[in-house]
């Protein structure tokens, strides 16, 4: 029955691309967003673990060979749920016909150059305060650079004794993102995302690089004015392919400054690597496991989906002894379900967002969590239309934040990159509303974008 549910799958998701096209995508960028992360953590990378017969979530090989549950016999289940999860998403956002305005809006020629100044003079202040916050945390990025240093700022506490400063590199991504489209020039848009891209490998965290790439594929994609030829976008998508898979295969050499190891031919990627970075289902498939082999262990009913979102906001000096009460239990049985030795250090496995579901509400959270989300998702697209330049910023800011959670299930988290990535589309927006005007240009035009 596997191979039954793969294809109803397959054919939700082709429909729901279909809708998008006759809507057009730049009217719904968060529900396109989530339909092409859909189509490749909840379809594609787990039939291909499927048909390699891959048995443990984390890998079978190496240390991993010996270590870790058979999940194979809940393949078909995990497809099953997915299936349903992903029918009733898609009902859940296109179940009623949405009204998009008819007229168009642009920003006016004379106002793009101080949009374009205010939001480099934002740039500059993130940049600042993330450099600064790492330099009185003891680290020298430029010790990183030269690979003379001795750590790293993967998992570096910050002296601040928070991450409140060290994540405004959330909002370099906006800023970078907002002078793309402010049409800043282009040889300005190359060094600040250059140097953004620095920060953020010896940062240690790709998903930054990842989110701007992304940022930037939703601006220039779906620019009404913008026309992209095939032999454009095979260029561009070539270059993001090798682009990710660099990062992706030197990730270490880059964290630890090993710049002298980097590997730049692509014969020498492991491409298999696609997927066991997109491999959040089979942490889903697990959980399911853990859960029917422990049934007298409890679902959380949402403490950590949503109650942690304010125990992650609020200062530690609040919290009896200055601690705050991690790890919240969901992931806590996210851990225990790995079955690793106990003196292992955690590994970092993440569920995807169906995954949180359920381990927040059990079966039941495949089936009305995903129908909730298609009506929120919904509810973003009609408060914020992208016939206005502020309405598709605000789309474009909540995606990308929105992958986030749809990857790595940790609402909370989403939350957090949602309030930085937001900000600087905040900062701005009274100015981009006086500089906003009513554009000549057809309706009909916003359903020729990519």
């Amino acid at each position: 029955m596997i191979w039954f549910y793969v294809l109803i799958n397959a054919a939700v998701l082709l429909g729901a691309v279909q809708y998008m096209v006759k809507t057009g995508p730049r009217q719904i960028v968060p529900f396109a967003l989530c339909i092409a992360l859909l189509f490749i953590y909840c379809l594609i990378t787990p039939v291909y673990f499927y048909a390699i017969d891959r048995q443990t979530p984390i890998g079978d090989e190496g240390l991993f060979a010996f270590v870790g549950k058979d999940i194979r016999g809940y393949y078909e289940k995990g497809m099953f749920f997915y299936m349903l999860a992903n029918i009733l998403f898609v009902f859940g956002f296109i179940w009623k016909k949405l009204a998009f305005d008819a007229e168009l809006y642009k920003i006016r020629e004379e106002g793009l150059l101080s949009l374009q100044k205010k939001v480099i003079s934002l740039y500059g202040l993130f940049y600042l305060i993330v450099l600064t916050d790492i330099a009185v945390s003891g680290i020298n990025p430029l010790t990183i650079l030269v690979g003379s240093a001795d750590e790293s700022l993967f998992g570096h506490q910050s002296a601040t004794n928070s991450y409140y400063f060290r994540n405004c590199a959330d909002c370099i991504i906006t800023t970078i993102v907002l002078f793309a489209y402010l049409k800043g020039k282009r040889h300005l848009l190359i060094l600040i995302t250059l140097m953004a891209f620095l920060l953020f490998v010896i940062m240690g965290f790709r998903y930054r690089i990842i989110l701007t790439i992304i940022g930037l594929i939703m601006v220039y994609g779906m620019d009404i004015g913008s026309k992209l030829s095939a032999k454009k976008v095979l260029l561009v998508s070539m270059t993001i392919f090798y682009f990710l898979f660099f990062i992706t295969y030197n990730r270490w050499n880059f964290i630890y400054g090993r710049f002298n190891e980097l590997a730049y031919n692509p014969a020498d990627f492991k491409y298999e690597l696609f997927f066991d970075q997109t491999r959040g289902s089979l942490t889903d498939f697990n959980l399911m496991r853990y859960y029917e082999q422990n049934p007298g262990l409890d679902h959380d009913y949402g403490l950590t989906m949503f109650g942690y979102i304010f125990v992650k906001a609020l200062p530690k000096f609040v919290f009896p002894k200055g601690e705050k009460p991690y790890p919240p239990p969901a992931l806590q049985t996210l851990d225990y379900s790995q079955e690793l030795p106990r003196y292992w250090a955690r590994t970092g496995e993440a569920t995807l967002h169906y995954g949180a579901f359920y381990g927040a509400f059990g079966w039941v959270g495949f089936v009305v969590m995903p129908f909730l989300m298609g009506l929120w998702l919904r509810f973003v697209v009609k408060r914020n239309p992208s016939s206005t330049p502020l309405g598709f910023l605000k789309q474009v800011v909540f995606s990308l934040a929105l992958f986030q959670f749809v990857t790595r299930g940790y609402f909370p988290q989403f939350v957090d990159h949602f309030v930085y990535i937001s900000l600087p589309v905040w900062v701005i927006s009274r100015s981009l509303k006086k500089a906003t005007i009513l554009s000549h240009a057809s309706h009909e035009a916003a359903y020729k974008c990519i």
